[in-house]
């Protein structure tokens, strides 16, 4: 019976090791000089994990009223972060705004999926209200260009172009010195996790001014410092950071553990039968 209760406390370790998924680490990507993301270039790596994903890359669009995005100028902002170019260049235009273009910025996190977490702003003037989205269609990502104008937009409109409104914030609210920050208050779990997220100027819905401080549409400039998220795995269901396999088998490490634990329990019933 000695060796039973081995074997099955063997099998029990390994179905634990087969099942067990890493608990979720929070990672900053900065993008100010002298940050891990610092912008350029557009894409940068962190040191990555089962937990933490390890790339992010960033892109800058803009829409005029009632007109789909387009592709805009990311503007490096020193150590404010970035900006974006799509109406000009010149103080306050640079930064994210939502007077006259409404500005986002595009996060994509490739085949990882996250929940953003935290929002910071170097730098803002009048107000800093933001819009933050989530990414709810196909898994091959949006296309930004087929995106119409989210002002004056419903949230069944909204998801129906494959975004969720998750969270607005007044990221100055009650911070009296930059970096203005805030947590964006989503839920982490992985059923609110994608590979792209939205941070956009504030552009209204109805019931959407919930976070404090978030009252209107209008004269919202930030320069966007950091980012933080929270990796939940990757798109094809495996771990963070992992490469889904190229012809659909299981990978290496997987099938011997499987090989174990098949192992582990017919040499147990071959013990208890020879009992």
């Amino acid at each position: 019976m000695k060796a039973i209760k081995v074997f099955s406390a063997s099998l029990g370790m390994v179905c634990a090791a087969l099942l067990a998924t890493p608990a979720s680490a929070q990672q900053s990507y900065n993008f100010a000089n002298g940050g891990n993301c610092n912008f350029p270039p557009a894409t940068c790596s962190v040191t990555g994990s089962a937990t933490v994903a390890d790339t992010l890359s960033i892109s800058a669009w803009g829409a005029a009223a009632g007109a789909n995005f387009t592709a805009a100028t990311i503007t490096d902002q020193s150590s404010s972060g970035i900006g974006i170019d799509s109406d000009g260049n010149t103080a306050p235009n640079h930064a994210v705004d939502n007077v006259g273009r409404l500005e986002t910025v595009l996060l994509n996190f490739e085949n990882n999926k996250v929940v953003l977490t935290g929002l910071a702003a170097g730098w803002f003037q009048t107000d800093s209200d933001v819009a933050i989205l989530r990414w709810t269609g196909a898994d091959t990502g949006p296309n930004m260009a087929n995106v119409n104008d989210f002002r004056g937009k419903t949230e069944a409109q909204l998801v129906s172009a494959g975004w969720t409104l998750m969270s607005t914030r007044d990221l100055d609210y009650n911070d009296g010195s930059s970096p203005y920050t805030k947590s964006t208050g989503i839920a982490e779990t992985a059923a609110n996790a994608s590979s792209w997220w939205l941070v956009s100027a504030y552009f209204g819905l109805a019931g959407s001014n919930t976070g404090l401080g978030v009252d209107n549409t209008a004269n919202d400039y930030f320069k966007l410092q950091s980012v933080s998220a929270k990796c939940f795995g990757a798109t094809h269901g495996g771990a963070c950071n992992s490469e889904p396999p190229s012809n659909g088998t299981p990978e290496p490490a997987t099938l011997a553990l499987v090989g174990l634990a098949l192992a582990g329990a017919s040499l147990s019933r071959r013990k208890q039968r020879k009992g």
